[in-house]
């Protein structure tokens, strides 16, 4: 199967978001958003100190977790590594992500 990573995000995890109960809301990060405003929030493209993650959840402005997405047929440890490594760099987070 040959399907983007943009395709998995957009067909796949979005649809997934959106199909909970209560559905997530998906926002692109910008500059100056103020994530404790943010109630069940799926950030696209959150700054960490190891690149931008495709998706940061928060819920009550806290962040709660990170999402990578990667393209069908792509190892699963593959995109675990780049999750952790992404994690470890968010600030302000509940707990010590950057102990694996």
């Amino acid at each position: 199967m040959t399907e983007s990573e943009w395709t998995t995000r957009k067909t796949r995890i979005d649809a997934r978001l959106r199909s909970l109960n209560p559905a997530w809301e998906i926002i692109p990060y910008h500059g100056g958003l103020d994530t404790s405003k943010l109630t069940r929030h799926a950030v696209e493209e959150y700054p960490t100190n190891h690149g931008p993650a495709d998706y940061a959840l928060f819920v009550n402005g806290r962040l709660l977790g990170i999402l990578e997405a990667k393209k069908v047929g792509v190892s699963s440890q593959n995109v675990l590594e780049q999750a952790k490594r992404y994690a470890a760099g968010c600030p302000k987070t509940i707990g010590a992500w950057g102990f694996f």
